[in-house]
């Protein structure tokens, strides 16, 4: 059957234009493909009502050949579907009736009125169920019509033997079932075509997906790792710094015991600058070590989707800290008021990946002016599990409302802004968590995030 279909192919497309959506090209193919079928069946009536000499009848299965013919003719150089539509539909319903009435009646025709039920399954291509209830409607108005006006085509019968009119049944029934099948099996080809096609867009979309919400964690760690970078340069700078007096002083406290001059006040003076330098370097380096902790908890996280405890204030924090570099730059305090007896038994990478796309966003959207710059965390604990994410920044406007979430929208665009951030916390959130994500807007002026989780699914526990 496919072999067949592939010779009728370049047929079943004369209707189509670029602009055609695939559902409209199946309509067009469908219709084409019935009046095919219909034709050849025309065909074999016509070539036996010409060997049985019975001439008038002969002349409808021709007409209708030749009116599909031209009908395709004028949809091929048109490409006026609806118009064709109608005409190859009517011709279906109405000449097979004809056709039976000149060979005598339904009897005497082999119920050749039966053809006419194609034309139903051909009014599908017209993509409206009422529309097609209609045509349903008239193919019964037309076999009550037919059952009326039998006794008036008795004169066109030419009495042919039994056998004749038991194998014009044989026929009818034959051709009309096959024909059904046919396009029935057409269309659950096509439409099982469809559903692959559709599989495979979905699969890319889904292999795009990751791709995409990898390439944004790698945005947000190259973040991290810028700033982390410039943040540690001053403890690391600080450290270098003191080690190097402390070894100055040290060779000159060496050299003064080498050639018997260390005095006592020399030693208190060595002391002294020991005592200052040692605590210094100390909580530099410990801030240094901190700071490397929080990224390197982060970065494993963020490439990890592994289901653990973590207590969500201490959590946020880290995150916050490893943006510290961004947010000292723009002068942005962050006030995280999360309950600290919250443990979440989730994913903490992908809480990662939420609130560093939040935090970014905020850093590069949110704020122009170095002050009173503001971003709060809060949560709230009933029936539901609601984070709050607001900064007080300039917000957004009106018109990009509907528009925040979609992928690849940005109002930084040649800024460094992908669009994708606030697409992928969407996704995480509704998809990963089982949660939603809203906007807030924010009085007198900012921006905010509501995140709703489920507690049940999080599974959120005092600690």
């Amino acid at each position: 059957m496919n072999k067949y279909l592939n010779y009728i192919l370049p047929l079943l497309s004369i209707a189509d234009i670029s602009s055609n959506t695939e559902a409209e090209k199946r309509q067009h193919s469908f219709l084409i493909y019935m009046g095919l079928l219909m034709s050849t069946g025309g065909l074999l009536w016509g070539t036996l009502c010409l060997y049985h000499d019975i001439y008038i009848a002969a002349i409808v299965p021709y007409a209708y050949i030749l009116i599909t013919i031209l009908n395709f003719t004028y949809l091929y150089f048109t490409k006026n579907f609806q118009i064709s539509q109608n005409i190859q539909i009517i011709i279906s319903l109405l000449l097979p009736f004809f056709f039976q009435f000149f060979l005598g009646g339904f009897i005497a025709s082999g119920g050749n009125v039966l053809w006419s039920v194609i034309a139903v399954f051909g009014s599908f291509t017209i993509g409206d169920k009422r529309k097609s209830f209609l045509w349903l409607l008239l193919f019964f108005a037309l076999m009550v019509f037919s059952g009326f006006v039998d006794n008036y085509a008795q004169p066109y019968d030419i009495r042919m033997p039994q056998s004749y009119i038991v194998s014009f049944f044989v026929i009818n029934f034959i051709f009309v079932i096959g024909i059904i099948f046919s396009l029935y099996y057409y269309f659950v080809s096509t439409e099982e075509k469809l559903r692959l096609e559709l599989q495979e867009s979905l699969e890319k979309l889904e292999e795009t997906q990751k791709i995409l919400i990898e390439s944004e964690k790698m945005a947000s760690l190259g973040s991290l790792v810028s700033g982390i970078a410039h943040e540690l340069n001053t403890p690391l700078s600080v450290g270098l710094t003191g080690i190097s007096q402390m070894d100055h002083e040290l060779k000159k406290l060496e050299s003064n015991y080498k050639e018997d001059m260390l005095t006592e006040e020399a030693l208190k003076a060595y002391m002294s600058i020991m005592n200052k330098l040692i605590p210094t370097i100390r909580d530099r380096l410990n801030n240094a070590v901190t700071l490397v902790k929080s990224f390197k908890h982060i970065s494993v996280d963020q490439h990890a989707e592994d289901q653990r405890e973590f207590n969500l204030k201490e959590y946020v924090d880290s995150i916050v800290f490893s943006f510290q570099a961004q947010l000292n730059d723009k002068q942005i305090k962050v006030n995280n008021t999360i309950d600290d007896s919250i443990v979440l038994d989730s994913y903490p990478g992908i809480f990662s990946q939420i609130f560093s796309n939040l935090i970014l966003n905020s850093i590069k959207h949110a704020f122009d002016e170095d002050e009173d710059n503001i971003i709060h965390i809060s949560m709230e604990l009933t029936d539901q599990f609601i984070i709050h994410y607001q900064d007080n920044g300039k917000g957004i406007k009106s018109e990009h409302e509907k528009k925040i979430f979609d992928p690849f929208f940005t109002t930084k665009r040649g800024q460094g802004g992908s669009g994708l951030g606030l697409h992928i916390t969407y996704n995480l959130i509704t998809q990963q968590l089982g949660g939603t994500l809203k906007l807030i807007r924010v009085s007198p002026h900012g921006l905010g995030f509501s995140i709703t989780l489920d507690p049940s699914i999080i599974k959120v526990k005092h600690g």
